[in-house]
């Protein structure tokens, strides 16, 4: 093959994993554009998590290239961002998220590649310190590799498993992508070339025999010590410590994301680390694709069918109809504005969630606190104790992260608490990961806790309207579609515990039910 040509293959067929170790860095990066093309493509008609996986593409690329898959084992965090390694592992995207097509997360039975699934982030973390745990005791030699996006790191969960992770004895290698630059370098020129010759074979060994000489014997382990203090004096004067370090986990940064040979030549550091590492490697979200890439707000964070060249949606808005999220964001944020003692709290879905257009406006009192469900509900638990009205916004499937916090911390002590539960029911094309099913028999176990749900616009606003003035627990349930818009000029006040009969007809047939399935029911 001549050095000018550049090996190309046809994505609209299955990728062979071995074809990728004999490809040149050209051919990789070559690779990394055809395989963005192709996750475009595919998102513009099934849908999908269009932005993390572009963000993605080339790390995905460096890691099948670099490691031994699926001998070395590779979690990807949520795994929303990894229709990469689908495509690399020898599976078509062409029916992404749809039946007889592959799952738009990680699945176990789809691939021996997806040896970890997950549809809520900070696992995996935890879950490779399990796999390298069982790795080691079953006398087996290979990697084992945690790939996490920054909003997922500074999760609590993840903080829990790196603080285990401080003497813990099985090696993991952790890639931190980075696409916000979120977590602050060790900086200055000394400090990288310090981290790079401290990760060298050479070094290493090198390392290793001195200390097992000079502290072999009583009298040169005073010149170990003494040394040692030398050398720990110049290593923190020209490099500031870094965060990592008190964990005591070698830490690789300043990597391009995008730089398929830098990354690798991080990646053979981490392999010969002695202890676990981290590669902090930056990229951008969205990359190959320009509406994704100057995406401010996430809204190309997950899409619906769209339209290539114009990045519009391909189904029409129906102007009689509004999405249940938006019609809740709406009463919220007319609330918002007549009552000063109301405040929103929200796990990282506002824009899901509708409620991102008013939060700038609002935000003394609109708190976006990030992937960290827990510490949510409790956050809104002490502000409803101090006297003010919280709003606990998140998702159905993400609720139930925090279940202990809403059973001991707003449950228990009555606190006056509203829970906004959006993507209640099945979730569609998202899979079991995120079922919001769950919910209602959870909430039902604990005291002090009221759940409804309406059937369609009147009653949406009634019982938001009887939430304003509820001091308990309340839990209100909406879907993921839509309802019909309805000219709402008088409504009558609800009562707690009262149910609706819709129809008398056939009275030896009694049918309860709550939520728009009414709808389907009476008619």
């Amino acid at each position: 093959m001549s050095k000018k040509q550049i090996r190309r293959f046809d994505l609209s067929k299955p990728f062979n994993p071995s074809d990728i170790k004999d490809l040149s860095e050209n051919e990789l990066e070559a690779l990394s554009s055809d395989i963005r093309n192709k996750i475009v493509e595919s998102c513009s008609i099934n849908g999908g998590h269009l932005s993390s996986s572009l963000g993605a593409t080339d790390l995905i690329v460096a890691i099948h290239h670099f490691f031994n898959l699926p001998t070395d084992k590779v979690i990807f965090d949520v795994g929303h961002q990894a229709y990469a390694h689908k495509i690399l592992s020898g599976r078509s995207l062409d029916k992404l998220r749809q039946e007889d097509g592959v799952s738009g997360f990680l699945k176990r039975d789809e691939s021996i590649y997806d040896v970890y699934e997950a549809g809520h982030s900070s696992t995996s973390i935890s879950a490779a310190m399990g796999l390298a745990l069982s790795r080691d005791l079953n006398n087996e030699k290979h990697n084992v590799i945690a790939v996490i996006g920054d909003s997922s790191f500074a999760n609590g969960v993840s903080f829990e498993a790196l603080n285990n992770l401080s003497n813990f004895n099985h090696k993991i290698i952790i890639i931190l992508n980075d696409n916000e630059r979120s977590i602050s370098k060790s900086v200055g020129l000394m400090h990288n070339f310090f981290e790079k010759l401290r990760l060298r074979k050479s070094y290493l060994k090198a390392k290793d025999f001195y200390k097992r000489i000079t502290r072999r014997f009583a009298i040169t382990r005073g010149f170990y010590r003494f040394t040692k203090a030398i050398k720990d004096f110049f290593k923190y004067l020209f490099m500031r410590r870094n965060f990592f370090s008190q964990f005591n986990i070698y830490y690789i940064h300043g990597i391009d994301g995008h730089d398929i040979y830098s990354m690798e030549k991080a990646f053979k550091y981490a392999v010969n680390a002695p202890n676990s590492c981290i590669i902090h490697l930056t990229t951008t979200k969205g990359k190959g694709y320009e509406y994704s890439e100057q995406d401010d707000n996430g809204a190309w964070h997950g899409v619906e069918p769209f339209d290539i060249s114009t990045g519009k949606p391909v189904k029409e808005k129906n102007g009689d109809e509004i999405s249940w999220s938006k019609l809740y964001a709406k009463f919220m944020e007319d609330q918002m504005e007549i009552d000063p003692k109301m405040i929103i709290v929200n796990p990282a879905t506002m824009v899901g969630s509708e409620i991102e257009p008013f939060h700038e406006k609002y935000k003394n009192r609109c708190f976006d606190v990030g992937i960290a469900e827990e510490h949510a509900a409790i956050f809104a638990s002490g502000a409803a104790i101090g006297g003010t009205h919280p709003y606990f916004s998140a998702y159905s499937t993400f609720l139930q992260r925090s279940y202990d916090e809403i059973s001991h911390d707003i449950a228990r002590m009555d606190a006056n608490v509203t829970m906004m539960i959006d993507r209640a029911g099945l979730p569609g094309r998202d899979g079991e990961t995120h079922e919001g099913i769950f919910d209602v028999a959870y909430l039902l176990s604990m005291p002090n806790v009221s759940i409804a749900m309406a059937k369609d616009m009147e009653e949406a606003y009634q019982l938001f309207k009887f939430s304003t003035t509820y001091e308990h627990p309340f839990a209100i349930r909406y879907p993921r579609g839509k309802t019909k818009l309805l000219d709402i000029k008088e409504v009558k006040d609800i009562k707690l515990g009262e149910w609706k009969l819709e129809n008398k007809g056939n009275k030896d047939i009694t049918i309860i039910s709550y939520g728009p399935i009414i709808n389907e029911l009476v008619n």
